[in-house]
């Protein structure tokens, strides 16, 4: 009898376990301390809603007749044999309504593409039949060691998503070298999210070469991440940064829930310093699920109309969903006092001040696209300097370093004590 015993307690639920498997469930249980069984559905139809509720704390706590002093861990097992393709179903759907209720697929089957397609689908453990105690116990050991690991985590670093007013306005080179001159002036530990649903551009300008699994592919697998996991999908630069790529193929458009890419970049928030997220243009489901995250959301434009209407109407929308225009910041791209449209202008439009200047150095960034080698740091030119300024405001001003807190708590704090995140810019960038 195996003898360990757990810190969390558990909270378990079948779907269309067979008697047997079931019993066998029941029985381990009823030896794990504080064990909750709540039941076995007899159906994968609508699942997903049925499970959530039973799984719900405040139900189970109305079941039992009882609180539940102690935090509990979730977990349902699935049975993956009584029909494959609607246990994948409503394996996806749970991964994505409950990102944080592991599931265990339960088959007699060993085949590896079985095993695979259940992993794929969200499953946190595949167990074979009959169920075996030291499965179980093993399984749950490994989930506990996941949460543990979680909670340990004091630090959330900061998650920056830059977004195009429109098309071309260079949102990726922005973030490329911003996250760039994080990784490598300020020593520390960057990450830079490519998210574009295909075809994105960051992994050719850092000539990093191309990555056969990108970031919607990890997104749809949020239920089970940990740092091994992560390792897989990563690109590696030469300065430190790391590369989560965009889908290659050009013949679909990828995504994931927004529950799951909110729940990724929390993820990553919890071991990088700076989460750098190189969105495309529009408010997409993903996108705002980005911005849910986000310390900062830079809308970066140039000094056309088209470009200006498009950044007045994102702030309105951000307002209209509840985003407070204090962690909404305006960045002026190929910035030239010359240009056909005025500061005085473009700001009265926006009813805000242009919060970032960066010079235009158009040339500079094409031939350095090209080349496949992003300007450096050490480079003299007006660009460089630009974006050097940019990110030791970010440092100097303690992003990444400060303890964890609620999205919706970062975005309430009042102008004045945002605008110190780019403190001094209008002075650093020019008027």
């Amino acid at each position: 009898m195996d003898t360990r015993e757990w810190s969390a307690k558990v909270v378990v639920m079948g779907v269309c376990l067979d008697p047997t498997s079931y019993q066998a469930l029941s029985d381990l249980m009823a030896g794990v301390p504080g064990a909750v069984n709540i039941g076995n559905l007899d159906h994968y139809g609508s699942a997903e809603r049925e499970v959530g509720r039973a799984l719900d704390i405040p139900h189970v706590e109305r079941e039992l007749g009882r609180a539940l002093d102690i935090p509990h861990t979730r977990i349902c097992f699935i049975d993956y044999d009584q029909n494959r393709e609607e246990a994948i179903r409503i394996t996806e759907r749970l991964r994505s309504e409950y990102p944080d209720v592991p599931m265990f697929a339960v088959s007699s089957s060993s085949d590896p593409q079985g095993i695979i397609a259940a992993m794929r689908a969200g499953c946190a453990e595949y167990l074979a039949k009959p169920i075996q105690q030291v499965q179980v116990l093993d399984g749950l050991t490994r989930v506990e060691a996941k949460q543990k690991k979680k909670a340990r985590s004091r630090v959330r670093g900061k998650v920056i998503t830059l977004i195009g007013a429109k098309g071309g306005t260079g949102v990726t080179s922005l973030a490329l070298h911003l996250a760039l001159e994080l990784a490598h002036e300020g020593k520390r530990k960057c990450i830079l999210v490519d998210q574009h649903p295909a075809l994105g551009d960051a992994s050719l300008y850092l000539g990093t070469g191309r990555h056969q699994y990108s970031f919607y592919e990890l997104a749809n697998s949020s239920d089970r991440l940990d740092e091994e996991l992560l390792q897989g999908f990563l690109l590696h630069h030469f300065s430190g940064l790391h590369l989560l790529d965009s889908p290659e193929m050009v013949d679909a458009i990828h995504g994931a829930p927004p529950s799951a890419v909110e729940h990724t970049l929390a993820f990553l928030a919890n071991i990088y310093q700076f989460v750098v997220v190189d969105c495309p243009p529009g408010l997409t489901d993903g996108t705002l699920a980005s911005i849910a995250q986000s310390e900062q959301v830079v809308i970066v434009m140039t000094a056309e109309l088209p470009s200006v209407r498009n950044c007045v109407r994102y702030i309105e929308h951000l307002s209209k969903l509840g985003y407070a225009a204090a962690s909404i910041h305006v960045l002026l791209n190929r910035y030239s006092k010359k240009g056909s449209l005025s500061d005085d202008r473009i700001e009265k439009a926006l009813g805000r001040e242009i919060s970032l200047r960066v010079p235009n150095s158009y040339n500079e960034v094409i031939q350095a696209i090209n080349a496949g080698t992003p300007i450096s740091s050490e480079n003299k030119s007006e660009f460089g300097s630009a974006i050097r300024n940019w990110a030791h405001e970010l440092i100097r001003n303690g992003a990444g370093n400060d303890s964890i807190q609620g999205t919706a708590a970062a975005a309430a704090k009042p102008r004045v004590e945002t605008n110190a995140l780019f403190g001094g810019m209008r002075a650093l960038f020019g008027k």
